[in-house]
């Protein structure tokens, strides 16, 4: 797979408050395996791959098994991943991607209600699906959010799922869901579920001099 020199496009500094001890959840793929991340479709495989990525230390790659679903992408089910966002504290989630094959029309997060039996609420986190560049994106929410307010900020409600408010505090999935056409393979680094405060913490670390989210300002799936 060819690898293109790094690319970083700007993500959003958000500002909605968190509450005190609010937990952070990172993941980089960096210790060889998927850390319980799985398939989210029977027609989607997922493997790590142990160099490159953001900073040369590997990514999750996600790419599709023929016939494919057109869809591809990553999903967690453990804890700290499910559960109740309001008790976690989580405001926002990023992570980065790069586009390796195929058309790709759109790159979600996909938070799924309480069990298999259910659907759930996702938004848009990029836009931009130029390959050869590994690009950040990611959205903002508030588990307190009416489903006007959570519309508003641009997420979207599949049919037989409950309110923003209720999905939010009983999350049974977390999900990085792709599509598009095509032999689609994606890569995923650099994920993350943060609190609404930024902090030295909440960063990631420098690549090539410059931190990858301090200072800008510009918002994904809008």
């Amino acid at each position: 797979m060819k690898r293109d020199p790094l690319v970083l496009a700007p993500v959003l500094l958000l500002a909605l408050a968190a509450p005190a001890g609010a937990d952070q959840v990172y993941e980089g793929w960096n210790e060889g395996d998927t850390a319980g991340w799985e398939v989210n479709t029977s027609r989607t495989a997922l493997e790590v791959v142990e160099t490159g990525g953001v900073d040369d230390s590997g990514y999750l790659y996600s790419y599709e098994v023929p016939p494919g679903f057109d869809i591809v992408g990553a999903k967690q089910g453990e804890a700290p991943y499910a559960g109740d966002y309001g008790a976690h504290g989580y405001r926002r989630m990023e992570v980065a991607a790069q586009f390796f094959g195929g058309t790709f029309t759109s790159v979600v997060f996909r938070l799924r209600y309480l069990d298999g039996g259910h659907n759930g609420w996702y938004c848009s986190i990029m836009e931009d699906f130029t390959p050869g560049a590994w690009r950040f994106g990611g959205c903002e929410f508030d588990p307190e959010w009416t489903d006007a307010e959570a519309m508003a900020a641009g997420w979207h409600q599949e049919p037989y799922t409950p309110s923003f408010q209720e999905t939010l505090a009983n999350v049974y999935t977390a999900e990085l869901r792709v599509m598009g056409a095509g032999d689609l393979e994606i890569g995923f680094d650099e994920f993350r579920l943060l609190p609404g405060s930024s902090d030295v913490s909440a960063e990631p670390p420098a690549v090539g001099g410059v931190n990858t989210w301090s200072g800008v300002k510009q918002l994904y799936g809008r």
